[in-house]
């Protein structure tokens, strides 16, 4: 399996080969065996926290379900963290963890490193809906008290309902698993929506009859880590048709793998490659929308220039 790490600047402008950066440069492709195989152990995860921004808010728990292939059970985690700030009436709205609750118990600094010990191992993997959010938090916790996070793979529950699934009306972890019968009611905590993420996973994979099937969906999924790069296939083909356009002046004719037209034709005009916590994205204006529009490239299936702007 060929896999390709990002590596890009913060920022790279329109024309891009025109102003000396090339995007084609900044990507570093490293061969990788297969990590998925039916031995390995995974672990589904979730946080509840004081609020949405990673950098000004604080995990206040943490759980973790860990499973095999075939779905025995593991091992399980969970713990409750004391934050340094009351609870937001808002976030407690959300998951009714009070101050109360939190008031006796021990800091993200204990909690962290018992999670680490819990999921750590080499070949573990770890699952969570919205990956990216969990991951930025538990980043977040662990720069503030210098805890060194493994690098253990991370992959985002929602791109494998969207490959199993494609075309539902949400991709929401509780609509979801309502809609397929895999709960009756949900309360909204961490180790709720773990089971869920667990319970949906395997779901998922009975969309392909064998195990080689199976393993080969999941060793393509994009590869998350905490305190690392993303990791992710991008097709190079597809970026030296973006930057062409960009170079042209050329509007896009792509094929999306999510939004309100997703698996149909969009035309947009390109404006500039960048990346954003690590992932590579394409801004442009959808011209189906009249709306400027954050596209990831690793979810852009097609991609061809049409007219060019102005034309």
């Amino acid at each position: 399996m060929t896999i390709h790490r990002v590596n890009i600047p913060q920022i790279i402008p329109a024309f891009a080969s025109k102003s000396g950066v090339s995007f084609d440069s900044a990507i570093t492709i490293v061969y990788l065996p297969d990590m998925i195989d039916d031995k390995t152990v995974f672990i589904a995860f979730d946080t509840e926290t004081t609020g949405l921004a990673a950098a000004t808010e604080y995990v206040v728990e943490i759980a973790a379900l860990k499973f095999d292939l075939q779905g025995n059970d593991l091992g399980k985690f969970s713990e409750l963290c004391r934050p340094p700030v009351p609870m937001p009436a808002a976030a407690y709205r959300v998951h009714r963890i009070s101050d109360d609750m939190l008031a006796d118990q021990p800091a993200i600094e204990e909690i962290l490193p018992k999670f680490i010990e819990f999921f750590a191992g080499e070949g573990n993997v770890l699952l969570a809906q919205n990956a990216i959010f969990d991951i930025g938090f538990i980043n977040s916790e662990a720069k503030r008290h210098d805890i060194q996070m493994p690098r253990n793979s991370v992959f985002d529950q929602i791109e494998l309902t969207r490959k199993a699934f494609p075309g539902l009306l949400s991709y929401a972890l509780e609509r979801v698993c309502k809609q397929f019968n895999l709960i009756d009611i949900q309360t909204h905590r961490a180790m709720a929506d773990a089971v869920l993420v667990k319970k949906l996973f395997l779901h998922c994979l009975k969309k392909w009859e064998s195990v080689e099937e199976r393993l080969n969906v999941v060793n393509n999924l994009t590869h998350y880590s905490f305190g690392g790069p993303m990791i992710v296939r991008i097709d190079q083909g597809l970026v030296d048709v973006i930057n062409m356009a960009l170079d042209r002046g050329q509007n896009l004719e792509i094929v999306y793998s999510g939004g309100s037209h997703q698996g149909h034709p969009r035309p947009v005009i390109p404006y500039m490659i960048y990346n954003r916590d690590g992932v590579a994205f394409l801004s442009a204006k959808c011209l189906l929308s009249n709306a400027t529009k954050q596209f990831r490239i690793d979810r852009i299936e097609e991609c061809r220039p049409i007219k060019p702007h102005g034309i």
